[in-house]
């Protein structure tokens, strides 16, 4: 139906009939060689394909023919190409490659750009699950340069065969391109165990540290339901942790949990929490310097970029804040550095950033970790913080945590419950459509 629709308005505004010859939207071209053309039934294809001279004898006009050719590679014409990746059993990403496949003439096209209209389309339930307005720069057709396209689709189990791409031009009758994603080979996740529940427990007092010393660090009285729940795991035993939790949910405070475990236990040992961003470090070491160095009297220091103290400041600190890309070249000379080998717990912030830019960064910290801790004897404990997460399972399977440190709360798990209210607000272009949306949240 929105085809038809997309036709029909297309056949109003051309006075045109949908079903006439292409080429019959340029001008240029006299009726009786476009009654020829419809008579030889050449397509626009077979016309790209044919020699001017071809086209001149076909049409009983030999001079014809190269205005007839260029015309049909100045129709509008793209292709595309098609990669998927499932992100879980119900969502699938498509990049989409398109590439224009005509002649640019200022005249037929004007300066601007050709618009076009993408969907995706299930032929069973006749469903359109994604559509978007596209526009085709001048420039691009010009340098033949591609424009990527990255959106998401929802799919269904059982799988369909097969779903259709199709864009059509938003002013030319007859230009339209299809692209098929077929699902026969698509291998889709495993089914990821449900969320962790929160638990209806009695907020556990901070009293519960044990020591007067701990328990000044912090200006309330009990832990909150999260920090509750995951406080037994985290304070009295070294298992591996994965903390999937909404922002603000308080992962910072499980993190020192994890810490005073190890000023408890293994009172020489050092404490590496690493946070992905050099404002992050400074922003904890800000608060660390006051709260663990001064009043528990332990040695913090800062390990970035922009901050690089001696080594025998490093061998002296308790808690090391680093970022990954620093403490992976720290690291990799572990054999001729005492204090890598005397590390004990590596806490790990923004883990999800897993599947970013710096993944692999954070992939060889902990693949080397783990093989320092088999070369010295001495287990190193991960503990990884995140926000909620789909593939939690995943993830904790290669931190070697069992079903005992994996924590992956839901994201409506807040301790300062979020309301969500949607709000349309009309405007096609992008500027007014911003102000007017920005008069309310800020009123």
């Amino acid at each position: 139906m929105t085809y038809r629709l997309l036709t029909l308005c297309k056949v109003i505004d051309k006075r045109l009939w949908g079903f006439t010859h292409p080429l019959r939207q340029f001008p240029t071209l006299s009726h009786t060689v476009l009654n020829r053309l419809e008579e030889k039934k050449l397509t626009v294809d077979k016309l790209k394909d044919m020699r001017k001279d071809e086209i001149g004898h076909m049409l009983h006009h030999v001079n014809i023919g190269l205005s007839v050719k260029q015309c049909a590679h100045q129709l509008p014409s793209i292709t595309m190409e098609a990669s998927i990746q499932p992100i879980t059993r119900t969502v699938l990403r498509v990049r989409l490659i398109i590439t224009p496949d005509f002649r640019w003439n200022d005249q037929v096209h004007g300066s601007v750009g050709e618009p076009w209209w993408l969907w995706v389309e299930d032929p069973i339930n006749d469903h359109i699950y994604h559509s978007e307005y596209l526009l085709l720069q001048k420039k691009q057709v010009v340098t033949g340069e591609p424009q990527h396209v990255v959106f998401t689709i929802p799919i269904f189990e059982p799988l369909p065969s097969q779903y259709y791409i199709k864009a059509v031009s938003d002013r030319w009758l007859g230009a339209e391109a299809v692209c098929v994603i077929n699902f026969q080979n698509l291998i889709l996740p495993e089914r990821h165990p449900p969320h962790t529940e929160l638990l209806d427990l009695q907020p556990l007092p901070v009293t519960a540290l044990g020591n007067r010393e701990y328990e000044s660090l912090y200006k309330f009285t009990h832990f909150n339901p999260i920090q509750t729940q995951i406080f037994h795991t985290l304070y009295h035993t070294n298992n591996n942790v994965l903390l999937g939790a909404p922002t603000g949910s308080g992962k910072t405070i499980a993190a020192e949990l994890a810490m005073l475990r190890v000023f408890n236990v293994y009172p020489t040992s050092k404490v590496v929490y690493i946070a992905p961003l050099k404002a992050l470090v400074r922003e904890r070491i800000e608060d660390w310097k006051i709260r663990i160095e001064e009043k528990l009297g332990k040695k913090v220091v800062e390990l970035t970029g922009d901050v690089t103290p001696d080594i025998r400041a490093i061998a002296q600190a308790d808690l090391i804040v680093t970022t990954p890309e620093k403490w992976d070249g720290v690291s990799r000379s572990w054999q001729n550095r005492s204090y890598v080998q005397k590390v004990a717990i590596l806490i790990i912030d923004e883990i999800h950033l897993l599947g970013e830019d710096r993944g692999p960064v954070l992939e060889v910290i902990v693949s080397r970790t783990n093989f320092i801790s088999s070369h010295t004897s001495k287990s190193v404990r991960v503990v990884g913080l995140s926000t909620a997460l789909a593939n939690a399972r995943d993830l904790a399977d290669w931190l070697s945590i069992g079903q005992v440190g994996l924590f992956n709360f839901r994201p409506s798990v807040r301790p300062v419950p979020l309301e969500v209210h949607i709000h349309g607000f009309p405007g096609q272009h992008y500027c007014p459509r911003m102000a007017t949306m920005n008069k309310p949240t800020f009123q």
